[in-house]
């Protein structure tokens, strides 16, 4: 378990750096309290299990019939456009100031041309966006430019949707982006506390309508109440998300005495009971309407991994592997060290294979994963993974790829190793292959922390979070 302990003391040490002189005055979760609501997420899940199925490695439920949109962002095929920066609400669990409205941005790119941004879809094949704030209805004007300009552009081969709390629609609104071709609007019901109004506004006007809201640990009653009176009305979808704790909102939250889980963001496991209950309680007087609980762990884990997979194979070379995590794979052996291994590897590997490298310059053997069984068990291998990222300019980072949009735009890729020679010993290459192709257990991969870190890189973990 020592890769595992790694890790946790890892994510409390990353917590207590964000959170600095306020660390302690958060309300973080203790073992009983974390084995309590453990418990109490198991026997949620067992009587909820017959009535959903679970997906995405058991992070996301129910996923029997979820909104086209949702769909596409488990895919990795979904591209957020914040339309704005600012908000006229002020909720509680917000993550983040919205005091600006600012330029349209997606993955720290801006983009006041929409046929910039098409350009921006096209070029990573995204099949899916959606419209997000802030409060997008703030600069409905911008959203319905974009709106028209992607509709032309893509027809119906592009899922749009938009998100709001709804204090601003109204029904010719409504109508035009129907018109225009949005397919979904969700609201933000806790933003109004639960007024409806504003929801039924759109039912029978824009195609899917939903609800996507946090799950408040206090609101389950309303949450249930609310989701009955507007799936008897034509609600198309639920989807129900975890809170999690920000320097932004952490006051709020703690002056309502919610516990605190540590992770690779702080979050509220009593919001995922919340979310839990909440389908229980549709379930036992056969709603049928679909509710969708997106947990952090599912964000954290599919959305980043989707974002790398966009952006991972305009810069992977011939001899790399893309793992499912979206990391790339680099397997090299150092020859400065090995001098007499050029001929080995000449007898293992015939001129012109694919998949391998001999560079003479840098002096390294490299080579995809599929010939790992082929290394002489002599030579210790090196292992190393790549990240991916999108800038707007090339930063200090010398590995980048060039992408034009339109005629006078430029946006960047860049890449840096994570983890760059590893040593992995011959009686560790089966581990390495196994973990790669999903057929190691995580109490294998516990066990060390190199291990661990393998795994990290190679595979998208399985399940909900464990409280700690």
């Amino acid at each position: 378990m020592e890769g595992l302990l790694r890790h946790r003391n890892r994510m409390v040490e990353r917590n207590r750096l964000e959170y600095g002189i306020s660390y302690d005055d958060i309300n973080w979760i203790n073992y009983r309290d974390a084995l309590e609501l453990e418990l109490e997420r198991d026997s949620l899940l067992s009587d909820l299990n017959d009535r959903m199925r679970f997906g995405y490695k058991g992070t996301k439920t129910d996923v029997s019939r979820l909104s086209p949109g949702c769909k596409l962002c488990a895919e990795g095929q979904w591209s957020c456009l914040f339309i704005n920066g600012k908000c006229n609400c002020k909720c509680f669990y917000c993550p983040a100031p919205q005091n600006d409205l600012g330029a349209p941005v997606t993955q720290t790119l801006t983009f006041e041309d929409p046929y910039e941004y098409v350009d921006y879809l096209r070029q990573f094949d995204f099949k899916g966006v959606s419209f997000s704030g802030g409060e997008p209805f703030l600069s409905y004007e911008r959203m319905l430019r974009f709106l028209k300009v992607l509709r032309k552009e893509f027809g119906d081969q592009l899922y749009i949707w938009g998100y709001t709390n709804g204090t601003l629609v109204d029904k010719k609104k409504l109508k035009t982006l129907a018109d225009e071709g949005l397919d979904e609007l969700r609201f933000d019901i806790g933003a109004t506390h639960y007024d409806l109004r504003f929801v039924k506004q759109a039912l029978g006007i824009i195609p899917n309508v939903t609800v996507e809201i946090p799950a408040v640990p206090d609101e389950v009653d309303l949450i249930t109440k609310s989701a009955r009176e507007l799936y008897d009305q034509g609600l198309s979808f639920m989807n129900l998300h975890q809170l999690r704790l920000t320097p932004y909102n952490m006051d709020k939250l703690m002056s309502r005495g919610y516990k605190v889980a540590h992770g690779p963001r702080a979050t509220l496991p009593e919001s995922e009971i919340a979310a839990l209950k909440v389908l229980k309680n549709l379930r036992a007087v056969s709603a049928d309407l679909p509710v969708n609980y997106c947990s952090y762990v599912y964000k954290n884990r599919f959305q980043k991994s989707g974002l790398r997979h966009k952006l991972a194979p305009q810069t992977l070379l011939e001899w790399e592997d893309i793992t499912e995590n979206g990391y790339i794979r680099n397997l090299s052996i150092d020859l400065k060290k090995y001098p007499k291994a050029h001929v080995e590897l000449e007898q293992a590997f015939p001129a012109g294979e694919k998949g391998i490298q001999l560079d003479n310059e840098s002096g390294r053997f490299r080579f995809k994963l599929e010939h790992l069984s082929r290394i002489p068990a002599s030579l210790p291998v090196e292992l190393g993974y790549r990240d991916v990222r999108i800038s707007e300019m090339p930063g200090e980072i010398p590995d980048f790829e060039e992408v034009k949009l339109q005629e006078t735009r430029k946006i960047f890729i860049e890449t840096a190793f994570v983890i760059n020679d590893m040593e992995i010993l011959s009686s560790l290459r089966g581990m390495l292959e196994r973990i790669a192709h999903g057929n190691a257990r995580p109490e294998e991969w516990y066990a060390s922390d190199q291990l661990f870190w393998i795994a990290h890189f190679e595979i998208i973990e399985e399940g909900l979070s464990e409280y700690y």
